[in-house]
This record gives structure tokens, sequence and C-alpha cells, in this order.
């Protein structure tokens, strides 16, 4: 397996620098290509988002890969995620992201990953799509998270855990670093079949993965070593390496970054989720947790009522008051599933006034 990592900048979409640095992938990978009967294309479809929110891996970026795919293999090619809270609605997300219709014109097959039976190998449950390709190719988003610091190659595999399930991991993991460990050792059981490229032309900043803003970042990254695809990217946006969580992960079972070199790349400095703003050891954020902290509020005026809020909440912390979803504060484990989830900007984020004296937006 090649473990080169290619970057390149692009200016949008349409810049030929995006199927070079894909074809010189490909190229280094062909005879794993070449052997391959089955590929899943495996996009960050979190949302019933369009395009330009840039919440999920972009239709144009995805559509290039698949066309320069296809000259390197004549694998049966299928496409799927589960979307947060919207699994359920999953023929929405298709359309509403441009998904459904770049694999109309490329002949590519929408799996869904509930539609494959769970099945459980060293203590994680998930679909046994994730076990019938011989290469997951995942195109990931280069995305702020207010949970993770990041989400990139790493913890773009989280989509392979079917439906609500996902919910368990929040509840079973309170802790950040707690749940990126999971996240990253999860990874480790598919790291073997995967290729990842990273989708950052246009990236999101500010309160990620799905409220934050759009900002165009100019960067596509892809190798086969996903952590330290993972960490050329966190440098190239001028982070530390283990800003990104599921990269700290990794640094702690073994992972030798020493033989990463960085790339010069003319890249504005992005702006970090409130969560992440403020760095505390674990021992001081448990002692400061009653007085530093960011929660989530639910806004009645754009409430639609919809409930996804709700049936995301993995311990239960949202009721309905006068019919509204309502955020008891003290069962909140911030996870910020509900944040993630919610399509009408109904759910912002609550600092407490300590937050605020020592964090400026």
């Amino acid at each position: 397996m090649n473990k080169n990592i290619f970057t390149a900048q692009c200016s949008g979409y349409a810049d030929d620098a995006l199927p070079g640095l894909i074809e010189s992938y490909f190229e280094s990978e062909s005879e794993r290509l070449k052997r391959a009967k089955l590929i899943l294309i495996k996009p960050n479809l979190l949302s019933a988002a369009a395009p330009e929110k840039a919440v999920t891996t972009n239709p144009d970026f995805i559509k290039t890969v698949i066309n320069i795919l296809k000259s390197y293999t004549d694998a049966e090619l299928w496409m799927g995620d589960s979307p947060g809270a919207n699994f359920g609605k999953y023929e929405r997300v298709l359309e509403v992201t441009g998904i459904q219709k770049t694999a109309d014109e490329t002949g590519v097959k929408i799996v869904r990953v509930e539609s494959f039976k769970p099945i459980t190998k060293d203590g994680f449950t998930y679909s046994s799509l994730a076990d019938e390709p011989d290469i997951i190719l995942n195109l990931a988003k280069l995305k702020t998270h207010s949970l993770t610091g990041l989400t990139l190659a790493v913890k773009n595999l989280f989509g392979l855990i079917p439906g609500t399930s996902k919910v368990g991991y929040h509840r079973d993991f309170p802790v950040d670093e707690e749940l990126a460990d999971r996240l990253y050792k999860f990874f480790a059981l598919l790291d073997s079949k995967t290729m990842n490229i990273i989708d950052g032309i246009v990236g999101m900043e500010g309160d990620g993965p799905s409220k934050g803003t759009p900002v165009k970042l100019g960067i596509t990254a892809a190798s086969s070593d996903a952590v330290g695809l993972d960490i050329t990217v966190t440098r190239m946006i001028g982070l530390k390496d283990d800003f990104c969580l599921t990269t700290k992960a990794a640094l702690s079972a073994g992972y030798d970054p020493s033989h990463i070199e960085t790339p010069k790349a003319d890249i504005p400095v992005i702006k970090l989720p409130m969560t992440k703003k403020m760095y505390l050891p674990p021992f001081l954020k448990a002692l400061f947790a009653k007085q530093v902290y960011v929660k989530p509020l639910v806004l009645n005026e754009p409430c639609i009522k919809c409930m996804l809020c709700v049936n995301s909440c993995p311990v239960d912390a949202i009721t309905l008051v006068d019919g509204y979803p309502f955020v008891n504060n003290k069962k909140c484990i911030e996870c910020f599933c509900c944040h993630e989830v919610c399509e009408s900007d109904a759910v912002g984020l609550e600092r407490s006034w300590l937050h605020k004296l020592l964090v400026s937006k």
C-alpha cells in the first residue's frame, strides 16, 4: 500500500489541479484499484444541506473523483453514508446535497448503510456494508467540529455505524477525548481497505460540523495513510496536530508523524469552534465544568418542531415545554448532537458568564 501524501491548492472545483491530484494518487495505487471488484465511495452526508453550505462533500468534487476512478478500475461502484439523525430521510439528504444527481450522472449505485445487517467486531457494532467492498474510498469534508476539533478522514468513517447506534457512542463516551479514541479505534478496524481524499476546497470554520461558516481554503489532499493525511491538512490550516482529537488518539496509540513534510500553503486562518477556543487539561475541565461551559439552547422562533434534536439526544436531556424542545442543562453532556442535526438553525450555543469573560468570540 502506497503511503505517500498528495496535496494541491485549488481555486475551485473546476481547477485542473483537482483532477491532477486525483490522478497522481490513483496512479500510485493503480494495482490495488485494478484488483478491486467492489469499491464503496463514502462521502460526508451529514444532513440535507445544499452544497454551498459546505456541510457535506461537494457533489462536483465527488463527480470528478468518480470519473477519474473509472479509468483506473472496472470495479462495481457503490456510494453511501448514514446521515446523523436524518438517516430516516436518506432520499431527501441525497437530493438536497446533490449526491443523487451525481450518482445518476455517473451510474454509481446508491446504498443505504442501514439496509445491511449490523455486525459486531472488537467491541464495535457497525453496518456489514463496511465489509462488502475491497476498497472504501473515503471522501471526507474539511470542517471544524465542536466536539473533536476537526472532522477529517479518520472521523468520516463514523458514518458506517448505522442510524441511532451513533448516539450510543456519545452516551457511553461523554468526554470528547474518550469519544475520539473510540472513533480512531473504529477507523483502525477498516484502515487497511481505505483510500482517502479530503475536500477542503471550500471547507467550514466556526461552529462546525453543520452550523459553521463556509470558508474558501483551496485545499485538497489524498493518501492511503489517513492519520498522516489528517495531520498534513491540520498543519496546512495552521493548527497543531493534536487539535484534531482523532489524531491525538492516533498519536497516543503510537502513530509516528516524523516522516510527514508539511507543504507550504497560502491558507487563511480559520475560526475555531466556540467550544474549542479555550483549552483546559482534563482535571481542570472536570473541576470547572459547572463554571466554564458552552451548552445548546433551543430558540423557539425558528424552531419547526421537527424533533430531530429530541431524537438525537443520547441522554434524553431534551424534553418538550409548551410544545417546544427544552434542554435540561443538568443532564446535558455537551455532545452537541442537537446542534449538529438541527436543520432550521433553532439550536444555538449558550455560554456561561465565566466562558464569556475568558473567551472572546
